[in-house]
């Protein structure tokens, strides 16, 4: 029982410094008009004691994993959408997972949003130019490495 309440306590602590980090990181990133994409660093007391390639791959694949994330950003390959606009590409999806995948890629760096209101709501989502296209040509990789090994897939 002291041992569980420890941990929640430890998780907790750990979450509202990750909170503090990201808040952080979005002030800085208000003041200045660069889009980079802006990585996190380890706290150092939860650093991981080997955080090597598979540290670094996790955090990749941490940045295009969810159902719709991969065909959201390839629709986003041939120029900007509206919510609405992709609801009709993907109705299978709910407009609230949607935008919230979308929402997630715009705090990672992968898709900008753009307000163009006038007198109506009107939000246009586009990839940006350093984590978009870097996530796009992660997706590629993915899908040769896919095609070459699994194994239901037959060799031409």
């Amino acid at each position: 029982m002291l041992g569980n309440l420890r941990e929640r306590n430890q998780l907790k602590l750990a979450t509202e410094q990750d909170r503090a980090l990201s808040t952080r990181a979005r002030a800085s990133e208000k003041g200045s008009q660069d889009f980079r994409l802006t990585v996190r660093r380890w706290p150092e007391a939860r650093r991981p004691s080997d955080c090597s390639a598979e540290c670094s791959a996790q955090v990749a694949v941490n940045l295009i994993h969810g159902k719709w994330k991969t065909r959201i950003l390839s629709r986003l390959r041939h120029g900007p959408a509206r919510l609405g606009e992709l609801r009709r590409i993907l109705p299978q999806a709910s407009k609230k997972m949607l935008a919230q995948h979308l929402r997630e890629m715009e705090r990672d760096g992968l898709v900008v949003r753009k307000n163009l209101s006038g007198r109506v709501l009107h939000v246009e989502y586009s990839l940006s130019e350093s984590g978009g296209y870097a996530a796009l040509h992660l997706i590629s990789m993915l899908q040769d490495w896919s095609n070459e090994h699994l194994p239901f897939r037959t060799k031409e």
